[in-house]
């Protein structure tokens, strides 16, 4: 018990094997999450929803040979769900692999595999929301717990795999939120999924009222817009990779503190000879730009060497200059 004790305490446990654990969890909790969002408020709303990326492109897909092929597909949907998503996701991942990281890949590969099951052989659950009074509802919580799952993920690494890893590939590039490239890449699916639905919502009736299939559409795809823009900016509120922060660190050790952010961050550092207002004291000021994700990290290796250090944080719209965009995992 004492050696194990001793192993969890030892700095290649907390530094190496932990985050490592917390990305597995991290991964399997927000794929879940993701899950839920689709099959018990997208897929359970009257009007058609599309959570967008291979999932989406799935639905869409389904939607064409039921309503324009006029194919059966109740008795292999979960089936053809679940192959397509894995299949689709092989070439993704090898981008992925070459051109973000390859640990943000294996972990994707493991919230496919969750969402191909959930999404594939999972039963969506009636809740009150496959009412035309409810999609709203049904819209608004849909794209909340999507952008959670696709966000969380990517806050710690991971990602739902599919278009997530093209945005984060075009974000660790570019620059670009990942949130907004992921809508752009999206939207497409909402605009053919209301053209492809509109025709059987209107034989149904149920859109009362409506009788014209661009006007069916339009509905579809408004109510498909406003799930996206949810989740676009619950996505980029849990996502920071590629936030950008200033810290700045007021301290009587700046030797510790600078020698630790160059080995543990791998971050330039800029010092400042300072003086109290008050003390009178000589200080050092410490400025560093860092990722946003960085920060906890800094902020521990700080209290650790200097528990009584001043610390700033501004965040920076853009950074120029000799500054590397690294991948979380």
């Amino acid at each position: 018990m004492n050696k194990l004790k001793a192993w969890i305490g030892s700095t290649k446990f907390q530094r190496q094997i932990k985050p490592e654990i917390k990305r597995t969890i991290a991964v399997i909790v927000f794929t879940v999450i993701y899950g839920i969002g689709v099959t018990w408020f997208l897929e359970a709303s009257v009007i058609p929803m599309y959570t967008g990326g291979i999932p989406g492109l799935a639905q869409l897909i389904r939607d064409f040979m039921k309503f324009t092929l006029g194919i059966d597909t109740s008795g292999w949907e979960g089936l053809f769900f679940g192959l397509f998503i894995t299949l689709s996701n092989i070439p993704i991942m090898i981008l992925g692999w070459f051109g973000v990281s390859k640990k943000f890949v294996i972990y994707s590969m493991i919230s496919v595999i969750i969402q191909a099951t959930m999404l594939g052989f999972i039963p969506s659950i009636n809740i009150g929301l496959s009412s035309e009074s409810q999609a709203l509802t049904a819209t608004i919580l849909g794209g909340i717990f999507i952008g959670i799952g696709v966000g969380g993920a990517l806050k710690y690494g991971t990602s739902t795999g599919g278009l997530d890893v093209i945005a984060q590939y075009i974000s660790l590039k570019k620059g670009q939120s990942v949130g907004f490239v992921s809508m752009v890449l999206n939207i497409v699916t909402a605009l053919l999924g209301g053209l492809i639905t509109a025709p059987d919502l209107i034989a149904r009736g149920v859109l009362p009222g409506v009788t014209q299939t661009l006007a069916a559409a339009g509905i579809v795809i408004s109510y498909n817009i406003l799930r996206l823009i949810i989740t676009t900016i619950v996505t980029d509120k849990l996502h920071t990779a590629y936030h950008f922060t200033m810290v700045e660190v007021i301290t009587n050790n700046p030797q510790d503190i600078v020698s630790d952010i160059l080995s543990n961050i791998y971050r330039g550092v800029t010092l400042i000879n300072v003086q109290g207002g008050y003390t009178k004291q000589d200080k050092t000021l410490i400025k560093v730009v860092i990722s946003s994700y960085e920060f906890t990290t800094l902020h521990q290796l700080v209290n650790r060497l200097d528990s009584k250090a001043f610390i700033v944080v501004t965040p920076v719209k853009q950074v120029y200059g000799n500054f590397k965009k690294r991948t979380i995992a």
